[in-house]
């Protein structure tokens, strides 16, 4: 991957239909795994490397 492929990437945004969608598929895995208010940040982070993955697995196929 060159220089310019990574600053693209970095450089890319959500859009806040897509912040929403993420709000909300958040708010859901909490309801479904009983995450309790003190353990939002731990579960936020491993919620959106999860999501960073499927992004990338889906950008790969």
């Amino acid at each position: 991957m060159d220089n310019g492929t990574k600053k693209q990437k970095r450089n890319q945004r959500l859009s806040i239909f897509e912040l929403e969608a993420l709000r909300e598929a958040f708010r859901q895995s909490v309801r479904e795994n009983d995450v309790t208010e003190t353990e939002w940040a731990r579960h936020a982070e491993l919620f959106v490397k999860a999501a960073l993955q499927k992004g990338s697995q889906l950008k790969r196929a």
